[in-house]
């Protein structure tokens, strides 16, 4: 989930908050902390600003009470709410070729971002360090970050696509699209906005592709069309881009000027009762716990278009990745080994409601209502048939800008369903022949 291009307008270091955003690739790291040798850690910031305090408490104080010979630099970095994710992949090759790079950080998974990496040469291959600490990563996940038969990061982030509700303004959760629509009628006819969806970083028009595509096509037809000969230029396709970018779009069904209102302002219009519903991941729990005091949010998978199977996206988020150019390798390592622990990622269960790539006993999580929800909605691991993908996760840099770009056309009416998915699968056969696609894990 390419979230990362929108978070709050703030920078910490450290845990030291300071004034303002900083862009990517302006990280700023000194030398030696009281003579500790330090780990630069470069990240972005948590959903809230409680979970931004626990995270300083795990990956800086914690890690430093645990391993005294390290000092810990944890640079959190913004791009700014207009960015997008070309240019942020752009600001994230222009950070690891300073001369003052992270030594570990947190970057998307997938062909199309750390890929991307790994293709210029930036990142630096784990195979010895998964078979050094035993990582046990799920092979799956594993996959989203090997690139041309070598594994240069470790996934740390399992996420699904559904839709919040608000229990006050949705008393039943539909079970087809005639139900949806019938029941978004009745919400504008009270003046309130049935979708909170804001495109103007882009990359949200492509998690509501992944929902429309993997709700039509399912499990075994989007693996066809990744692994296989299937194409994209589909009717099946085109419908869903329909649905969601010109059907809804006319009906009324999203904010005005969506194009322009960002991330943070869609999940803004939910918190405050004036959207009903909400598309996005499961990484947004915390801050809908924290944040949501007037009404009961529960969430549901999109329901069946036309009769087709309900399969919600779901797959990696983030993941942690080595610099090629790292001054302290080896404190990159060890940095990633105390995350995985498993008193470690108990914390961050509890604390910042991840969901992590790798085994951890749930016994005695205290965690709240809402995200055991998302918990036992993934209990089955979300590589199981019932789940669709995350489609920019696992495609390549080319495809995700046709994606993003396009979605905007066809929301502002510039371009046709037919015409942006024509498009997208010019875009997959180009990187086919590039050898660019992922393979199957």
């Amino acid at each position: 989930m390419p979230r990362a291009v929108s978070r709050k307008d703030f920078l910490r270091l450290g845990g030291v908050g300071l004034a303002g955003a900083a862009l990517l690739g302006a990280a700023d790291y000194s030398g030696n902390l009281g003579g500790n040798k330090v780990v630069k850690f470069q990240t972005i910031a948590e959903e809230t600003s409680i979970q931004e305090r626990a995270a300083v408490e795990i990956q800086v104080d914690r890690f430093e009470d645990q391993y005294p010979k390290y000092a810990m630099e944890r640079k959190v970095t913004l791009s700014g709410e207009t960015s997008t994710v070309s240019n942020t992949n752009k600001e994230m090759q222009t950070t690891l070729q300073s001369e003052d790079p992270p030594d570990v950080f947190s970057y998307d998974t997938g062909p199309g971002f750390g890929g991307v990496l790994a293709e210029a040469g930036l990142l630096r291959p784990l195979e010895d360090a998964y078979e050094n600490n035993g990582w046990d990563i799920y092979e799956w996940a594993k996959q989203r970050a090997t690139y041309n038969g070598a594994v240069y990061g470790v996934p740390d982030q399992v996420e699904e696509i559904v839709v919040y509700y608000n229990k006050n303004l949705v008393p039943e959760v539909p079970e087809t699209v005639d139900e949806l629509r019938q029941m978004a009628n009745e919400l504008r006819g009270r003046e309130i906005i049935p979708f909170a969806f804001g495109n103007q970083e882009q990359w949200p028009a492509g998690h509501m592709f992944s929902i429309g595509v993997s709700n039509v096509l399912g499990r075994e037809g989007l693996d066809d069309i990744l692994y296989a000969d299937g194409r994209w230029d589909t009717p099946e396709v085109e419908e869903a881009i329909n649905l969601f970018f010109r059907d809804f779009v006319k009906r009324g069904y999203y904010p005005g000027g969506l194009s322009a209102l960002s991330y943070d302002g869609a999940n803004a219009l939910f918190y405050s009762g004036e959207a009903a519903m909400n598309p996005t991941g499961t990484w947004l729990v915390s801050e809908i716990v924290q944040t949501v005091q007037d009404f009961e949010v529960g969430f549901f998978s999109f329901p069946s278009i036309q009769g087709s199977g309900i399969s919600p996206p779901a797959g990696v988020g983030s993941g942690l990745f080595v610099a090629e150019k790292a001054s302290n390798p080896q404190g990159a390592i060890e940095f990633i080994d105390y995350l995985l622990e498993e008193s470690t990622a108990r914390l961050i269960i509890e604390k910042l409601n991840v969901i992590p790539a790798h085994p951890v006993n749930p016994k005695g999580l205290d965690v709240p209502e809402l995200f055991k929800e998302v918990l036992e909605d993934l209990s089955e691991s979300p590589q199981a048939k019932s789940f669709g993908y995350n489609i920019d996760v696992l495609a390549p840099q080319n495809f995700n800008e046709v994606m993003f770009t396009g979605f905007q056309e066809v929301l502002d009416g510039t371009r046709s369903p037919a015409e942006q998915s024509a498009a997208l699968q010019d875009a997959w056969a180009t990187a086919k022949t590039q050898g660019k696609i992922a393979t199957q894990g």
